[in-house]
């Protein structure tokens, strides 16, 4: 299931949380041209218009929110069971 599609790409599912001014997310993606899904971290903004736009600059967090959007990544099943297995071992 698509939930939004780009030109770039596909978001297959996604993990939102609000803290402050901007919405932290991690989405499961297709990108299109390599045919191939990738994790990305990306955060949007509420223009004053009220649209919601992705902002095209790195995500910085405090660790509590990046715990707290892990979480939610991990509970709407974002991240296989591979890459958790994988996780597991590493920590």
């Amino acid at each position: 299931m698509v939930l939004k599609s780009t030109d770039y790409c596909d978001i297959l599912k996604e993990a939102r949380i609000h803290s402050e001014d901007i919405m932290p997310a991690i989405e499961l993606i297709k990108v299109k041209e390599l045919d191939r899904e990738e994790i990305r971290f990306v955060y949007y903004k509420e223009n004053k218009d009220g649209k919601i736009n992705l902002v095209p600059r790195p995500l910085d967090l405090e660790p509590n929110v990046l715990l707290k959007l892990l979480e939610l990544a991990f509970e709407r099943e974002i991240f296989d069971d591979q890459f958790k297995g994988a996780l597991k071992n590493f920590l």
